[in-house]
């Protein structure tokens, strides 16, 4: 293997990209919603040529995908030179400073991407990072904390192109979505501390409070939560998507190893955001779109297992492989 093919590898084992689809469908997603719903409220979303808001949607998504992940490998080095020998910096593949001003950069890369959206952009994009900072550092070692800060960031970073959207079920689903990924992979993982009653009911209120706040702002804005003239019943699509994922994750997690569970319900869930974004738009009568996101959701999820093979994240060394 060539030494900047070396290299390239070891970034993205670094910075999991194979997992950043779901991030890139959720900004996308908030771009063609905005163009379609209401883009009198949506500049600049609205009158940047189209394949260069989702371009710099995808670069949003990435860079902030990449800034944290790098960060907590970062922060965890200790904890993974004793317990995943294998991740780049325990190997020796990066050194700590390389992964700092790859994080760095990184963050860097989202802010000037935000800030072609205008300058609040900018600040949700610096809250999203911030918010990172805050999980990695400190709520992930408090579990009931940590699943908040999860659906906060995701949320957080739906909104980066169009804070004044107005549909913000999409954006609770996302975050839902993430948060009950976060504690599946915890439970998976056999995680310290474990979750117990008392995390629970914390998590759950935890999520209630994110909820009221993001369909409550709905509400007290356009006085409803779903669009006038879509037929309710269209609201199927996303509970169908729903479903698909439940079974799929039951499916793929049952018995087995707990950390391959894990990864599985983490790329699994990854992808499925893409899904979701698709259905949205076919609810809301977006066909065309729908479509283009269901052909993003198949080719990034090619794509994800290419690149999990190829850098070895599939669990299985590549010399054996």
């Amino acid at each position: 293997m060539s030494h900047v093919l070396l290299r390239a590898v070891t970034a993205i084992q670094l910075t999991r990209l194979t997992l950043a689809f779901g991030a890139i469908s959720d900004i996308w997603l908030v771009i063609l919603l905005s163009r379609a719903l209401q883009p009198e409220l949506a500049e600049p979303v609205t009158i940047t040529w189209l394949p260069m808001s989702l371009l710099m949607g995808a670069v949003i998504a990435i860079g902030l995908y990449a800034h944290g992940t790098a960060l907590n490998d970062i922060l965890d080095v200790r904890h993974d030179t004793a317990f995943s020998p294998d991740r780049p910096i325990p190997a020796g593949r990066i050194r700590v400073g390389q992964a700092a001003v790859l994080a760095v950069g990184s963050l860097i890369l989202s802010i000037l991407a935000a800030a072609s959206f205008g300058v609040w952009p900018v600040c949700v994009a610096l809250l999203a990072a911030t918010s990172l900072l805050f999980f990695n550092a400190v709520s992930k070692y408090i579990p009931a904390i940590g699943l908040m800060t999860v659906g906060f960031i995701h949320a957080t970073t739906m909104l980066i192109p169009n804070l004044r959207l107005e549909f913000l079920l999409p954006v609770w689903l996302s975050m839902t979505h993430a948060m009950l990924i976060a504690a599946f992979v915890h439970v998976l993982e056999d995680k310290r501390p474990r979750f117990r009653a008392r995390a629970v009911v914390a998590s759950i209120a935890g999520w209630a409070l994110l909820s009221g706040g993001i369909l409550g702002w709905m509400w007290w804005r356009v006085g409803g939560l779903w669009p006038s003239g879509v037929p309710l019943w269209n609201v199927g699509y996303p509970v169908i998507a729903v479903l698909g994922f439940a079974v799929i994750a039951r499916w793929k997690t049952r018995g087995g190893n707990g950390l391959v569970a894990a990864e599985k319900a983490r790329r699994y869930g990854a992808m499925w955001q893409s899904l979701y974004a698709a259905a949205w738009l076919a609810a809301l009568q977006l066909h065309v779109e729908a479509l283009w996101m269901s052909v993003f959701a198949v080719s990034g999820f090619t794509v994800m297992t290419i690149l999990r093979e190829i850098t070895g994240l599939s669990g299985r060394p590549i010399a054996y492989r």
